[in-house]
């Protein structure tokens, strides 16, 4: 027997660490991002071993690996009954690169778990599990209620499903988006860095508060090109990009990420930034973030 879920990924373009709560679900950001049909697909069966088994594209992974994926299962099961099952995450995305892989196979993780062992968990309780989980491991902050939204977000009060809040942005425009992405960014080597913090909610506050009153995708997009240049977390490589992109041409880091969310208007225009890497991943913005397949 096989359960498997799809889940999406979720770009952060813009965001305000809120970490002060003493209770996990109340910590998050504020900030703003998108969904994208890209995803992960995770899935629960039997096996022989006595332990649980997390596999990633079907390889084995070590414990230091997995640590979401099992602080998921520690959230939802007694230690006796974590034991011959495993766990398989597909990714269609990179890991640690700002695509929200970690929210993304977690969620997948709970549902799997939820299913298989019949548990009656409601959807919120399961975003809230995946949520906990992020936080508890430092692994993220905003993901989660952003796929519990779905499409383009704005999240105006950090914390998970129930306890953040999030509206809905208006596309009036033909943009079209697409990513670059070069390499991994720790996400904990950031959120727990003193002055990266202050520099990132000094450069975010104002930026969510005007995209609150008035959220427009228009603003959007120019207000994540605004705050990649004031924080700076990009390498040379993503700054040079951004540097030379052809008129016409938006782009801004994927937060957080070592890569850039590009947006534009002809597919001409994509070419031309093509010239200069050839890594470009055109994208879909996902209201329906997240399937059961079997």
């Amino acid at each position: 027997m096989c359960t498997e879920f799809w889940v999406a990924s979720h770009i952060t373009g813009l965001f305000e660490i809120n970490d002060q709560y003493t209770n996990s679900l109340e910590i998050g950001s504020r900030g703003a991002g998108l969904s994208i049909q890209r995803g992960v697909t995770t899935s629960i069966q039997e096996s022989e071993s006595p332990s649980v088994k997390v596999k990633f594209n079907g390889n084995l992974q070590p414990i230091s690996n997995a640590i979401i994926t099992l602080k998921v299962i520690d959230l939802l099961l007694s230690k006796k009954d974590q034991m011959n099952f495993c766990i398989n995450h597909k990714f269609d995305v990179p890991l640690s690169s700002g695509f929200g892989a970690s929210a993304a196979g977690a969620l997948g993780t709970a549902f799997c778990i939820n299913k298989y062992f019949n548990l009656g968990f409601s959807d919120l309780k399961l975003f809230q599990v995946a949520h906990e989980a992020e936080i508890l491991t430092r692994s993220g902050l905003g993901d989660v209620i952003g796929l519990y939204q779905g499409g383009l977000e704005i999240r105006t009060k950090e914390g998970a499903p129930g306890y953040g809040k999030t509206i809905g942005m208006q596309k009036n425009d033909d943009w079209k988006i697409a990513t670059i992405s070069f390499g991994t960014l720790s996400t904990a080597s950031v959120i727990t860095n003193p002055k990266r913090r202050e520099l990132i909610n000094t450069a975010s506050s104002k930026l969510i508060d005007s995209l609150i009153e008035n959220p427009e995708f228009d603003l959007f997009i120019q207000y994540i090109a605004e705050f990649s240049r004031k924080v700076q977390l990009w390498s040379p490589q993503v700054q040079s990009l951004v540097d030379n992109l052809p008129p016409g041409v938006i782009g801004g880091q994927i937060m957080l990420g070592d890569g850039l969310l590009l947006f534009y208007h002809r597919k001409e225009e994509l070419e031309e930034v093509a010239q200069m890497s050839n890594s470009i991943q055109p994208e879909e913005i996902c209201e329906q973030t997240l399937l059961r397949l079997n």
